[in-house]
C-alpha cells in the first residue's frame, strides 16, 4: 500500500524543536506522499507581506525535504521513481493564494521549484471570495487571470474553501482537472465548507480528486468519531464508485481538534487505514488510501 494526503499544514509547525514530519502526520506502515501546503491567510495583510511569507514556507519545505531524505515530487518522472521504489515523498502546495497574482515572478519561481497545487483562498482576498464569506462574489478578475495563468503552467487548482460562485466561476475559466484537496460531502454534513453532489459530479467527471477532511466540523454537525468518516465514504462509493477519492485529513490545519479515536501520538493515517480495512475490501482501502491520488497526479504532472 502507498499512501497519499492531498493536504496537511504541518510547515506551519516547524521550528527548532519540531521538524516537517512528525510521529502523527505520515504513515509509519506505509511508504507516503504528503502534499504539504504553505497556508497564507489573507487577514488584510499585503501582498508584499503574504508573497514573503509563502517563499519562506518554501524554503522551509526544501529544507526540511532534504534533511529528512523526502523525495520532492515535481514530475511524473520523480512520482514513478518514489511509487516504484516504495520511498516516502512530498509535493509542495500553496493554500489561501500566497498573496500572488497571475503576473507575479514568484508564481513562476515556485512552479520552477516545484509548485504543482494551488487553492486561490481560504478567506476572501484579491483572487476569490472564500466558503465562509455572505457575500459570494466568486472569482475576481484576477482570479479569472489566476486561473488562465495556472492552466498555462500546469498549476491543479484547489477547490476547498471556495465559495460556491468561486468554484463554478473557476470551472468556467480553468479547463484542466481539479481537486479538492480537504473537503468531505454536504449532504452528509451540512457545512458550506463541504461540497454538494452536482460540485463532486464535476470534479470526478474531470478526473479530479475529493481529499476526505477529518475536521469534526466537517464530518459531522453533532460531534464526531472516527467512524463518521465512513458515511462520507458510503456517500462517494454509491455515486461514483470507488475512483475519484483520497486522504486530505487537513492534520495541523485543524487547531489540534479531530474525531474521537483520533490523537497526535502515532499515525493517524495508519490508524484510519485500520479502521477502513474492517469496513471495506483492501482493494478499495488501497484506492482511497492512496491509488487514486497517484494516478490523478500520473495525468497532470
Amino acid at each position: 500500500m502507498y499512501v497519499a494526503d492531498m493536504h496537511c499544514d504541518s510547515i506551519m509547525k516547524v521550528n527548532a524543536d519540531n521538524g516537517l514530519v512528525s510521529e502523527y502526520n505520515t504513515s509509519k506502515k506505509y511508504p507516503f506522499l504528503q502534499f504539504f501546503a504553505a497556508f497564507t491567510p489573507f487577514n488584510s495583510r499585503t501582498l508584499e507581506i503574504r508573497r514573503r511569507e509563502v517563499m519562506k514556507d518554501f524554503d522551509i519545505y526544501a529544507y526540511e525535504c532534504e534533511r529528512l531524505g523526502l523525495n520532492k515530487i515535481e514530475d511524473v518522472r520523480s512520482l514513478c521513481y518514489a511509487t516504484d521504489n516504495g520511498l516516502s515523498s512530498a509535493l509542495f502546495a500553496i493554500e489561501g493564494g500566497g498573496g500572488l497574482l497571475a503576473d507575479s515572478d514568484e508564481l513562476f519561481t515556485l512552479y520552477k521549484a516545484g509548485l504543482r497545487i494551488m487553492s486561490f483562498a481560504w478567506d476572501t482576498n484579491e483572487l476569490a471570495t472564500g466558503a465562509y464569506d455572505e457575500c459570494d462574489e466568486g472569482l475576481t478578475r484576477e482570479g479569472v487571470r489566476m486561473a488562465k495563468r495556472c492552466a498555462e503552467l500546469g498549476i491543479t487548482v484547489d477547490v476547498s474553501h471556495l465559495s460556491d460562485k468561486s468554484f463554478y466561476d473557476l470551472c468556467e475559466n480553468y479547463p484542466l482537472p481539479i481537486i479538492a484537496t480537504h473537503s468531505n460531502y454536504r449532504d452528509v454534513c451540512s457545512h458550506k465548507r463541504n461540497l454538494t453532489l452536482d460540485m463532486a459530479k464535476i470534479i470526478v467527471a474531470r478526473g479530479g480528486v475529493i481529499g476526505l477532511n477529518l475536521y469534526p466540523d466537517f464530518l459531522s454537525s453533532g460531534g464526531a468519531c472516527i467512524e463518521d468518516i465512513i458515511p462520507h465514504i458510503d456517500y462517494h462509493l454509491e455515486h461514483f464508485g470507488d475512483t475519484g477519492l483520497g486522504f486530505g485529513f487537513d492534520i495541523d490545519g485543524t487547531d489540534g481538534k479531530y474525531p474521537k479515536g483520533i490523537e497526535q501520538k502515532a499515525s493517524i493515517h495508519d490508524r484510519v487505514i485500520e479502521m477502513l480495512l474492517k469496513h471495506y475490501p483492501e482493494s478499495t482501502v488501497r484506492k482511497i488510501a492512496g491509488e487514486n491520488v497517484i494516478d490523478f497526479l500520473k495525468g497532470v504532472l
